[in-house]
């Protein structure tokens, strides 16, 4: 599993993952504005591809925004043909790998009756941070190697 950069030539192949009901429901769609606000140079906001191959067609996107401590708010889509097979998993563990010595943490909210990504950031070693859902969400962060000073 690689990861690169998210280019503008993968942003329709993103946007037919959104005809499946279930990413439509728990992902933002991806208009003109998130293209914008994940390609600035100056943003905080990130957003790679994960691929077996350059050359093949995306298996997930993850969108990152920095955050002001040193760490990363992370949200993963993953393509839907791919749901079930393990895919979730796989990729966040092989970011999680990637991104390890830059970042002190990974954080990311998940809807508390999304149950397959509870799973999936559970069996990668996050963390709930808190045990109530707030508003439907519940928080989970994975510490990473990084150390900011």
């Amino acid at each position: 599993m690689s990861f690169r950069p998210f280019r503008r030539d993968d942003l329709a192949t993103y946007a037919a993952w959104f005809d499946d009901e279930e990413v439509a429901r728990r992902v933002s769609f991806p208009d003109a504005d998130w293209f914008d606000y994940v390609m600035a140079p100056s943003s905080i906001a990130h957003a790679v591809v994960a691929v077996r191959t350059p050359s093949e067609a995306p298996l997930g996107v993850l969108q990152y925004d920095e955050e002001a401590e040193g760490g990363i708010n992370l949200l993963i889509a993953v393509d839907p043909a791919r749901r079930g097979q393990g895919f979730g998993k796989r990729i966040l563990a092989a970011f999680v790998e990637h991104i390890d010595h830059s970042y002190t943490h990974i954080g990311g909210y998940i809807e508390d009756n999304n149950f397959a990504s509870i799973a999936c950031v559970e069996r990668c070693g996050f963390i709930r941070q808190i045990e109530a859902p707030d508003d439907g969400f519940l928080f989970y962060r994975k510490l990473l190697g990084a150390k900011i000073s």
